[in-house]
């Protein structure tokens, strides 16, 4: 009992210790990061926050900061008491050390896991919550392990000092010195680890670094002696300043405790009848559904050999399914700015991260169009980069951009030092987007629906972000896909778990579809209803180095589906012909009735879909510019053109595939019909040199009319003096091809 309560009061201490400290850095990182901003949440709108809104932002930034860090300071505490206790070395310090040097170690491995913890998420990506949290207890206990072998081995050299917590201090600096230079070694490679030679020289760092260890820690015997001698005459603070820090702490715990939300789920949604136009009479109702991130070849529909899509299935049954359809872009806002308005790109400005919708004089988007026609409009959308705030929301009488909104607790989780913390040892992003889902978004569109079904008329644009990473889908799905893969690592274990993972992220959407359909069938409206189905972009799987979206314009990320269903439209026809989605604004406009020729940039392909007409021999143009972050928009930057098989695209920057390296270039053409997968390369191939000249000649014509008519800052990628030189240099731009 005796050694109970001492060792109860020395781990509380430290607990206390460790709170006051955390509220301390916690409070001034907080202002200096949220005074300066303009708005606390993501993707926030409207006026800038206010000074309200940032002080509860710090004051629950600094309550999360005090419970965090006194939790974690109150298990490593009672750890370190737990290995003081046992250890044998410890339990005979004469210093009485042992639990600080036991405290500095078992500190030293959690943390050093935190700040390794990546190299387990890029081995071993897209694990459960209780693998995550296994893998965490696995990686501290081993950093734990290693520490302990490296404070013994430190601690037997003749030079080392006979006090633990010098001897621990040195064996956690050395060791993480170690290990920074064992990272830059294997990192030096292109085998890394795989390299036996550089995984012998990394090893060889931590014995280098054993004699300095015990050198650096005779040096800190003389200050960790004044440190203990120090403490041991009493508290640094005085007793009544730090109860007056934990009366202000406790408020602060009170009053974010108030604003604490985790969820960013909304009420109940509640929306009115919009009141009647004067519309054509007989004219469809349109339900035009973007999937955020579908390609079009993980589709049953489209030959996929898993089950993803059962009820699109039965859809594509029922009309057309556009076998090849290209999307104008490599991510969504300029895809889905395309899809809106029909224009290029460059033509209506939605480029960047925070770009805005532009219109050219003269042109309107889909849904002013309709409004014209004399129905009803409505759009919802899950994906932040389609929100009102960039005028994504012209010609919609309703327009919903936000399923779910971020929260305060949410931002402040992901802005303070214990919340980014959690997001590393949890691998989990406390984002509204994993919220933000097929379901999220019904529960707004069937309400509206509800309400808006009967004696008009209506359009209605609904943007779904599933299946868009993180690869997140409900527990059900997941079993559904999940496959026994062979242990793997790396990009293998992403290519394969996350394909499962997005394969049922597909399947829960197919459903969410089917209760759309549900809802429109249930209301009677469903047989005098036009519906589009379509994505903004596909997504990649490593076929050319790569996870994601926005890195390339490779068919994985820009063939997309399209299938078209009700009044006007056929069933069971398959439309095997090349179409581009800067047309189907105008085709969507013309099966409703009454013929639209033109939109935007774009032409009806309505008489194909129709099977009335063999479909047109045009050019598609692809271009996309795309950023990882806000600090360098032009991270990728590509622009291509398509010409039946053939497909011809040009790199200006490639952060992952720099086009200056001769491995990959600058151009590349590719015949789709022989090589669908794009891996040979035929740009340098003398028998197409005619053929790439006229395709550039087309290409640069086309750059020249976006920088003309378009909103831009900067030339596209087709005009920049390094494009042009690099082609001048291999016999085209001012050859027989212009």
């Amino acid at each position: 009992m005796s050694t109970a309560k001492p060792g109860l009061a020395r781990i509380l201490r430290t607990a206390n210790a460790g709170a006051l400290v955390a509220a301390v850095l916690g409070l001034v990182h907080a202002v200096r990061t949220i005074g300066p901003r303009t708005w606390v949440l993501e993707f926030q709108a409207g006026p800038a926050s206010s000074t309200l809104e940032k002080a509860n932002a710090v004051v629950q930034s600094v309550a999360i900061e005090v419970v965090g860090y006194f939790t974690i300071a109150l298990a490593l505490a009672a750890l370190a008491h737990g290995l003081a206790r046992v250890h044998r070395r410890w339990r005979a310090d004469e210093q009485g050390s042992g639990y600080a040097a036991a405290l500095i170690l078992c500190a030293g491995a959690f943390f050093g896991w935190v700040d390794l913890a990546w190299l387990a998420d890029d081995a071993l990506a897209f694990l459960t919550r209780a693998q995550v949290l296994a893998l965490d207890a696995a990686g501290i206990g081993a950093m734990l392990l290693g520490l302990l072998l490296y404070d013994a081995l430190v601690a037997r050299l003749s030079w080392s000092p006979r006090a633990s917590e010098p001897v621990a201090l040195a064996a956690l600096a050395l060791a993480k010195v170690a290990t920074d230079v064992a990272l830059r070694v294997l990192k030096s490679g292109e085998q890394g680890w795989r390299d036996p030679v550089l995984l012998c020289a990394a090893g060889v760092g931590y014995l280098v670094a054993l004699p300095l260890a015990g050198g650096l820690a005779r040096l800190l015997a003389v200050p960790c002696a004044w440190v203990r001698a120090r403490l041991a005459r009493g508290p640094l603070l005085p007793s009544k300043a730090v109860a007056a820090a934990w009366v202000v702490l406790l408020v602060c715990i009170v009053q974010g405790a108030r604003h604490f939300q985790l969820s960013p789920l909304r009420g109940v949604p509640r929306y009115a009848t919009l009141p009647a136009r004067a519309a054509a009479a007989g004219a469809p109702n349109v339900v035009f559904v973007t999937i955020d991130t579908l390609r079009a070849d993980h589709l049953s529909c489209y030959g996929y050999a898993r089950p993803t899509s059962p009820f699109l299935d039965t859809l594509a049954a029922q009309g057309v399914r556009c076998a090849d359809a290209s999307a104008a872009a490599a991510w969504t806002k300029p895809a889905t700015g395309t899809i809106l308005t029909g224009l290029y790109p460059s033509r209506h400005g939605a480029l960047y991260h925070g770009s805005l919708l532009h219109l050219p004089e003269g042109e309107r988007t889909l849904a002013q169009a309709f409004q014209e026609r004399g129905y009803v409009t409505a759009g919802f959308v899950a994906n932040p980069n389609l929100k009102r705030v960039f005028d994504f929301d012209r010609g919609f009488d309703v327009y919903f951009d936000s399923p779910v909104e971020d929260t305060l607790t949410l931002a402040c989780l992901r802005g303070t030092y214990f919340g980014q913390l959690l997001m590393r040892l949890l691998r989990h992003q406390f984002n509204w987007n994993y919220e933000n889902d097929f379901s999220s978004m019904n529960r707004e569109v069937l309400t509206w629906l509800d309400q808006n079904h009967a004696s008009q008329p209506f359009f209605l644009y609904a943007h779904y972000i599933d299946p868009h990473i993180p690869y997140d889908p409900p527990a059900r799905y997941r079993e559904e896909f999940a496959q026994d893969h062979p242990l793997s690592f790396f990009n293998e274990r992403k290519r394969r778990v996350g394909i499962d993972l997005y394969d049922g992220e597909i399947r829960y959407s197919d459903d969410g579809l089917k209760e759309l359909v549900g809802a429109l069938q249930r209301h009677g409206v469903w047989e005098n209803t036009l519906f589009v189905l379509t994505s903004d972009h596909g997504e990649e799987f490593f076929e050319h180095g790569v996870i994601g979206h926005g890195f390339s314009l490779y068919q994985e990320v820009v063939h997309v589906p399209l299938v078209l269903r009700g009044p006007g439209v056929p069933a069971g026809r398959v439309l095997e012909a090349p179409v581009q989605i800067l047309d189907l604004a105008a085709t969507v406009l013309s099966l409703a009735g009454p013929v639209t020729e033109t939109f935007g940039d774009g032409r009806t392909f309505h008489r194909q879909v129709q099977g009335l007409q063999p479909p047109p021999e045009e050019d598609q143009f692809l271009e996309s510019e795309f950023g990882q972050d806000d600090t360098n928009q032009r991270e990728f930057v590509f622009s291509g053109v398509r010409s039946g098989a053939w497909k011809l695209v040009l790199t200006e920057q490639n952060e992952f595939f720099p086009p200056s390296d001769p491995r990959y270039g600058h151009e590349a053409l590719y015949h789709l019909e022989t090589d669908p997968s794009e891996r040979r390369n035929l740009f340098r191939e003398e028998e197409h040199k005619e053929l790439v000249s006229e395709l550039l000649a087309r290409l640069t014509r086309h750059s020249q009319f976006l920088q003309e008519q378009g909103f831009r800052d900067v030339a596209p990628a087709a005009l920049t003096p390094e494009m042009e030189a690099s082609l001048r240099a291999l016999g085209y731009l001012g050859g027989k091809g212009q």
